[in-house]
């Protein structure tokens, strides 16, 4: 059994089709058939049934059985590589939420460089649920996260650094505004502009609407959370934001939410499991771990 083999058998999983998978290896069709029926011989059972008549590609339970492991396999020798090639050059591909990476990273930052450890970070920046993915897939090494729940992912190993609060954002011409709290039911005939769906803000919300069984319109998503913030300082709607995202400069208010057993904000450093931190990323986790 071979890398070659098992690719070949994923991808006929996918296309259905020895013409296909040929043509995309650029190689023969009887060499696709040969390495299926070499499988089959190394495993001494059948993976794939082909109807003649229908010219149709059928497979067996145990042939969708082994392209899980096969998929499994194929992903966790590109983590390997993309692992081995962060070696070479001695980086941390680091991941950083912007809502995380604009409270955390000032604090971190002038450690990072006494310790010489910032010209080494390569920045990935985007939402916790897209770096999340990238994490598990082997494409960033290391990644600050927000979350709502503890990470429960079995291959990552996770440290809690700080628990946050979310708030109500509104305009400063909102009647909202000389609230000193808000109570999420009250806000069912309130317009929302909100985060996409790669922050973890969504899930929040989410979460509150079944607790309070409330269904607020969403008139806006987008990606940035300045846009947000002109937005709902211009009174176009209100927001929803954890708190480390509102600064007392930002021309807009932030309502503390009064309801019981609401989300949090958890801010964790993750990394995979099954990784061998290397002293660089040892020395990265020690000091996030331990910055305060």
């Amino acid at each position: 059994m071979n890398i070659k083999e098992l690719q070949y058998f994923k991808k006929l999983y996918q296309e259905k089709s020895y013409t296909k998978v040929a043509d995309f290896f650029d190689v023969s069709q009887p060499a696709i058939t040969a390495a299926i029926q070499r499988l089959e011989k190394e495993l001494n059972t059948q993976l794939i049934i082909r109807d003649q008549s229908h010219k149709e590609i059928r497979f067996t339970a145990s042939g969708s059985q082994f392209e899980r492991h096969a998929s499994q396999i194929l992903k966790e020798l590109d983590i390997a590589r993309l692992e081995i090639d962060a070696l070479k050059m001695e980086k941390v591909v680091f991941g950083l939420p912007p809502i995380i990476g604009n409270y955390y990273f000032p604090l971190i930052s002038s450690k990072l460089a006494k310790e010489n450890l910032l010209q080494n970070i390569d920045v990935h920046e985007d939402g916790s649920q897209s770096l999340l993915k990238n994490l598990t897939t082997g494409k960033i090494d290391m990644a600050l996260l927000g979350s709502i729940h503890p990470i429960e992912e079995r291959q990552l190993t996770q440290h809690l650094l700080s628990r946050k609060k979310f708030k109500i954002i509104v305009s400063p011409k909102h009647p909202l505004a000389t609230k000193k709290s808000v109570a999420f039911k009250d806000l069912k005939n309130e317009p929302f502009i909100q985060l996409s769906d790669r922050f973890i803000h969504p899930l929040a919300f989410e979460k509150l609407m079944k607790q309070t069984r409330t269904q607020p319109a969403v008139i806006y998503r987008t990606n940035d959370i300045q846009i947000i913030k002109g937005m709902v300082a211009e009174n176009v709607g209100i927001s929803f934001f954890t708190e480390i995202a509102v600064a007392e400069y930002d021309p807009v208010v932030a309502l503390p939410l009064t309801d019981p057993g609401q989300p949090e904000f958890l801010i964790s450093l993750a990394y995979r499991s099954n990784h061998i931190l290397t002293p660089l990323q040892q020395k990265m986790v020690d000091m996030l771990t331990n910055w305060e």
